[in-house]
């Protein structure tokens, strides 16, 4: 049921989104967004290295024990399984990568490690002054680390923690965000929390963007309520994330966007 009920979300997407480059988009701003970053697709030389990476961990048939902090189980999973199912696709991580080269970010945040694709990508895009990600199982957490050392990404700082119990805590000794990716705990309860504290950490020029906004329904309703919090102002849905401003010169306005 949860993956037909997926499939008819992602067909409705697409006869109700947009497919118009930019063009009846009012703001300046987000209408260059989606013209240089969403249309965007030259690619990079980072690129070719990092899905490199990808693939290392698609042949890598060893097992680690996952666990997930959700639920409070673990199970034994290939590396393999997980490069295939549980990471963002190539040009979805590459988004990331644009959005932060874009707006020439500095901070950036990643809740959500996993195997340490995205955080590759995130941490690519600029001269940054910070890149963090958040990881709770212990063993995901050191195939990240692998993973950074083979690309030579020292700098990457990731810290392994229960989200739920200390994210507040490492934004405030970190502070304030350019750009935050919630890609943890998929549950509506988790995903609020996560966004309510993100939030706080933000100056008028952050962006955050949610993973998985119709994953599951109490995905889909979290990400309705996140467009409704007050320091929100715009959102682009695109699918398989939600990227969401909190710029008070923009207009309250959601945008859904083929992609």
């Amino acid at each position: 049921m949860k993956k037909i009920r997926f499939i008819l979300k992602y067909l409705h997407h697409v006869f109700t989104a947009r497919n118009s480059g930019g063009f009846g988009v009012h703001s300046p701003l987000i209408f260059n967004f989606i013209q240089y970053v969403l249309k965007e697709k030259h690619p990079y030389y980072i690129f070719r290295e990092i899905e490199k990476i990808r693939r290392r961990n698609l042949n890598n048939h060893n097992t680690i024990d996952v666990k997930d902090f959700g639920s409070g189980k673990s199970e034994t999973r290939k590396i393999s399984d997980i490069a295939g199912l549980a990471i963002k696709p190539q040009e979805q991580a590459q988004l990331l990568f644009r959005i932060i080269a874009y707006f020439r970010f500095k901070k950036v945040m990643e809740l959500g490690t996993s195997l340490g694709i995205s955080t590759m990508y995130m941490a690519a895009a600029s001269s940054h002054e910070s890149c963090i990600t958040l990881e709770g199982c212990s063993e995901t957490a050191n195939v990240a680390r692998d993973n950074f050392r083979q690309l030579g990404m020292n700098d990457i700082l990731l810290i392994e923690c229960n989200i739920s119990e200390q994210l507040e805590n490492i934004l405030k000794e970190y502070g304030i965000q350019d750009f935050i990716f919630i890609d943890a705990n998929h549950r509506y309860k988790a995903l609020k929390q996560y966004f309510e504290i993100c939030v706080s950490y933000t100056h008028k020029n952050s962006v955050i963007v949610v993973d998985d906004i119709y994953w599951s329904a109490g995905m889909e309703k979290a990400w309705h309520e996140i467009k409704n919090h007050p320091r929100v102002t715009t959102t682009i849905d695109i699918f398989h994330m939600g990227i969401v401003f909190v710029n008070p010169v923009l207009s309250r306005k959601d945008y859904k966007i083929r992609w």
